[in-house]
């Protein structure tokens, strides 16, 4: 019994049963009522190598418990809701295919992008090409009049 508790403790990845799924897919779903059951055991079954059981539960309640967070996927992003053991037991994540250094699910690049109206929201971390010259950003996009110019 020690060796499975200093096993657990220690972070080194296992893979999570599907008895441990559903569990914390039901707890999930008691802290957040809008999370699916059936969508909450589907992302646990994408993701079943974790650290440990109870740094998921951590990871997994911390995000539930942020109003923010309107998807469960955010749950396996790396960030500081992981413990901080278990953060070096991550798995890197999926790099942005346009935007060489940066993660996928929160490249910078892409935000800048869609807040500058270049790329649609929707298309953070994936690869986009702008169907014609029209979805490109003009050239003075950022500039704005400064007091007394004319246009």
């Amino acid at each position: 019994m020690r060796e499975l508790l200093d096993f657990w403790l220690k972070g080194i990845p296992l893979t999570i049963t599907d008895q441990q799924g559903r569990a914390v897919a039901y707890l999930l779903h008691e802290i957040r009522p809008d999370w699916g059951v059936a969508s909450l055991v589907s992302l646990i079954d994408k993701h079943r190598d974790v650290p440990s059981l109870g740094a998921l539960l951590i990871a997994a309640t911390t995000k539930a418990m942020e109003r923010t967070c309107q998807t469960p996927a955010p749950i396996f992003h790396p960030g500081p809701h992981w413990p901080a053991a278990a953060r070096a037991h991550l798995p890197k994540p999926e790099p942005c295919p346009d935007h060489v250094g940066e993660s996928a699910h929160s490249c910078r690049c892409c935000i800048a992008d869609t807040k500058a109206g270049i790329r649609p929201p929707g298309m953070i971390g994936k690869h986009h090409t702008p169907t014609s010259e029209d979805d490109e950003a003009p050239a003075n996009a950022g500039a704005s009049l400064v007091e007394g110019d004319q246009a």
